[in-house]
């Protein structure tokens, strides 16, 4: 693997570890486990050198991750229908998710208690520096103040990734959705009605204290 890769497996597989194991435990035995664990990284082994190298390390990241996502989700389908092998992957994905972006939103205590401005701080940071900065994303954070944050998404590489496999339902139901919850996880509402993985031509974000 290249050292893109290498640095994605260390810091992926002990929770995408977890995730399967939590996700699937009632559908697969200890060893089938395994065997499902280590076929997903096998295969991302293989497949990941050969996914185009986008303008930032950030989308060369999230680019990746879709990979996976999409890994997880072909070998589901090998176990169960399309809706279930989505809404199974979508809860690996959560888990998988939802913790790294705990990492960054630790850290948003030093600014402030209070929710809506620790999203604030923590979306400054994601667009501004790692890992939706330009030009690998193309993001526009509005001025809201301190009431909400709002803001605008004209390129996602992961989506255009989803798409390129015709896969878009995929990227809306183990991606785009899973910011919902993670608007909850942080104590305030997301209100969007625009995905470009549902096909407009850009996604608008605006979280709000709930």
């Amino acid at each position: 693997m290249k050292p893109m890769d290498i640095l994605i497996y260390l810091s992926v597989y002990k929770v995408s570890k977890i995730a399967i194991e939590n996700v699937l435990c009632d559908k697969l035995e200890k060893q089938a486990l395994r065997d499902f664990l280590g076929r997903v990284w096998r295969s991302f082994r293989e497949r990941a050198g050969k996914i185009k190298w986008q303008k930032t390390v950030g989308a060369t990241i999230m680019t990746r991750l879709a990979l996976l996502t999409l890994i997880v989700y072909e070998a589901l389908l090998t176990k169960c229908v399309e809706e279930e092998a989505l809404e199974l992957t979508s809860k690996i994905n959560w888990i998988i998710y939802s913790r790294l972006a705990n990492r960054f939103w630790i850290f948003t205590r030093l600014f402030s208690n209070r929710p809506i401005v620790r999203v604030k701080r923590v979306m400054q940071f994601f667009i501004g520096c790692f890992p939706y900065n330009a030009p690998g994303y193309e993001m526009e954070l509005l001025k809201t103040g301190n009431e909400a944050v709002v803001f605008n998404v004209k390129r996602c590489p992961a989506a255009e990734f989803f798409d390129s496999k015709d896969l878009s339902k995929l990227c809306i139901e183990s991606w785009c959705n899973l910011d919902y919850p993670l608007a909850e996880k942080w104590n305030v509402k997301l209100e969007r009605d625009k995905t470009i993985a549902g096909g407009s031509e850009y996604c608008n974000f605006r979280f709000v204290e709930s």
